[in-house]
């Protein structure tokens, strides 16, 4: 991302150190006022007819609208935002994660703005977020409602698959939403999927090479035709071939051991 480095020298104290983690008790605010009656959902949501009769603040209260409505689940929702937040500042830094934080949010805002029947909140954002972190950490492990040990890349895989099907039967804004959502990943995160697409290629070549190699036949010249083993196998062995009228003309490959046992078994009886 060179042309976020430059960004980044250039405005680099502009981030907000820990801003998920505020977000995070703004949303579990926002939460309890919803479940109260004092301040509903709807009055937070994107939408553009609203934003444009004076209701401006939707412009930054729909990044505070969870999409649990169960408090436990709010809880492990918010646990696991604050957990992926927390991993990719320590990689990338404040600014950087601010950054993409922020350009999800302009992206949902235009979606808001562009399209004025739909009423947008902040579930895509906060999953790119996840996707994020899922690439950076796949093999992390978190305990899913607190019982089954679980890696991030299989949650992502799985969350890859609910978009991929909401993009298939969900409505037009949805559809434009996700694409968004993915736009905003791909653009932080082009070169590590790229990088991670060929190196699980690499991995899976020599895979294949190894796997070949193990069905290949071992090039000897000299093999017991007791024991099996070869002068490639064992190198310090010996060999030698009987002529006997048992082995025939052509002669039976024995290693110095069973050539001995051959013989002695070959003897006449007087």
């Amino acid at each position: 991302m060179i042309w976020l480095d430059k960004l980044e020298r250039k405005y680099g104290n502009w981030g907000l150190e820990g801003l998920i983690k505020y977000v995070s008790m703004l949303m579990l605010v926002v939460f309890f006022l919803n479940q109260s009656g004092m301040l509903p959902y709807h009055m937070l949501y994107l939408h553009r007819d609203a934003i444009l009769s004076g209701q401006v603040w939707r412009l930054f209260t729909f990044l505070l609208i969870p999409a649990s409505t169960n408090f436990l689940f709010l809880i492990f929702e918010l646990s696991i935002l604050v957990m992926c937040a927390d991993g990719l500042e320590a990689k990338w830094g404040t600014f950087k994660l601010t950054a993409y934080y922020m350009t999800g949010a302009i992206s949902n805002i235009l979606v808001a703005l562009i399209m004025p029947e739909v009423q947008l909140g902040s579930y895509f954002i906060y999953l790119s977020l996840f996707l994020g972190f899922a690439t950076i950490y796949p093999d992390y492990e978190i305990l899913l409602f607190l019982l089954l040990p679980v890696k991030m890349k299989y949650l992502a895989l799985l969350s890859g698959a609910s978009m991929i099907y909401s993009l298939v039967v969900g409505s037009l804004f949805i559809k434009i939403a996700i694409l968004l959502s993915l736009g905003n990943y791909l653009l932080f995160f082009a070169q590590d999927v790229i990088a991670a697409v060929r190196q699980n290629r690499r991995q899976y070549m020599r895979a294949e090479e190894y796997e070949k190699s193990l069905g290949r036949t071992e090039e000897y010249r000299h093999k017991c035709s007791v024991c099996g083993i070869t002068d490639v196998s064992s190198p310090e062995a010996q060999f030698r071939y009987c002529t006997c009228p048992a082995c025939g003309e052509n002669g039976t490959p024995f290693c110095s051991e069973h050539l001995k046992e051959h013989k002695q078994s070959n003897q006449p009886q007087s």
